[in-house]
C-alpha cells in the first residue's frame, strides 16, 4: 500500500490554499496526498503528516490561478466552502481543484462529479446560513451610540454577512460578534469595516455589556400581539429555527436558558 502524505492546514482560507499549493507542488500524485485541518486524535497507518504554515503569497497564487484558469464562479465556490464547518472541507476543495484545473470553467456545471457535488453542497450550506443571519440578526443600541449584534453560526459567515449591513448602515458604527469564534466585524461610521480576533476575555466582556433599553419593549410587544390559541411552536421553529433565536431581543433568555436552547437546537437541527 502506498504511503499517504497528509498536509495539515490552519483553519483559515490562507491556511487551506497554502495546503493546496504545497500538496500540488509536492508532486507526490493527487491520489497520494490528503489535506486535513485539525490534528487527528489517532494517527493513521501508512500516513506521513506534514504541517503547513500559512503563507499569504502562496495563498494568493492559488486564488489567482483559480480565478484566471478556472473561473470567478469557481473561486466563489472555493471561498465559501472554506467557510463551512465541515472538517473535510480542505480536502474537498483540493479534489474540486484537481478536476477544475483539468476541465476549466466547465467544472462548475459538472454536477455528476462527486467533487463538484460536494463543493456545491458546502457552498449551499454556507450561503443559506449567511442568508438566514441577514434576516434574523438583531442589533442592540449600546453606550456610545454603537450598534451591537451577537451571532453563533456554524459557518464562518462574518465576511459574507458584514458587507450587507455596511451597505445599508454606512453612517452607523456597529460591531457583529461571532461568539463561538471570538471574532468580530467592526464597522466605524462612514469608514471601511474590518475583522478583528478577540481573546476569550474580551469576547466575554462584550457579552455582558449593557443591553438596549428597547429590548423590554420588544418582548412586551410580542407578548401583546401573540394570540395564545393560535400558538404553533412547530411552525415557529420552521420559520425561525431555535439556534437563530439565542440573541434575538424578542426571545431574549438568561445565559442558563440560552444554554438549554442551544442543547434543544442541536437535538432538532
Amino acid at each position: 500500500m502506498a504511503e499517504i502524505t497528509v498536509f495539515r492546514c490552519e483553519d483559515s482560507i490562507d491556511g487551506i490554499l497554502t495546503g493546496v499549493y504545497d500538496a500540488w507542488a509536492s508532486r507526490l500524485g493527487h491520489a497520494n496526498v490528503r489535506l486535513q485541518l485539525d490534528e487527528p486524535d489517532t494517527l493513521e497507518l501508512f500516513c506521513r503528516y506534514v504541517t503547513v504554515a500559512p503563507d499569504a503569497e502562496k495563498s494568493e497564487k492559488v486564488a489567482r490561478s483559480i480565478r484566471q484558469k478556472i473561473s470567478p464562479r469557481a473561486w466563489q465556490l472555493v471561498y465559501r466552502a472554506a467557510l463551512s464547518p465541515e472538517g473535510s472541507r480542505a480536502d474537498d476543495i483540493y479534489r474540486f481543484l484537481v478536476l477544475g484545473f483539468a476541465a476549466g470553467s466547465l467544472v462548475t456545471g459538472m454536477l455528476a462529479e462527486p467533487a463538484v457535488q460536494r463543493i456545491q453542497e458546502l457552498n449551499r450550506f454556507v450561503g443559506n446560513e449567511s442568508h438566514y443571519y441577514r434576516e434574523f440578526l438583531r442589533f442592540d443600541a449600546v453606550e456610545g451610540g454603537v450598534l451591537f449584534a451577537r451571532i453563533r453560526p456554524k459557518s464562518n459567515v462574518l465576511t459574507l454577512l458584514t458587507p450587507h449591513f455596511a451597505d445599508r448602515l454606512p453612517g452607523e458604527s456597529f460591531l457583529i460578534l461571532d461568539v463561538g469564534r471570538s471574532l468580530a466585524a467592526v464597522h466605524p461610521a462612514d469608514r471601511e469595516w474590518y475583522l478583528t480576533a478577540l481573546t476569550q476575555e474580551e469576547a466575554e466582556r462584550l457579552l455582558v455589556r449593557q443591553l438596549d433599553p428597547y429590548r423590554d419593549l420588544w418582548q412586551t410587544f410580542f407578548d401583546a400581539v401573540a394570540i395564545r390559541e393560535r400558538t404553533n411552536p412547530k411552525l415557529q421553529r420552521n420559520r425561525m429555527p431555535l439556534r437563530y433565536r439565542e440573541f434575538a431581543p424578542e426571545s431574549y433568555r438568561t445565559p442558563e436558558e440560552r444554554s438549554a436552547m442551544r442543547r434543544e437546537s442541536r437535538g432538532k437541527h
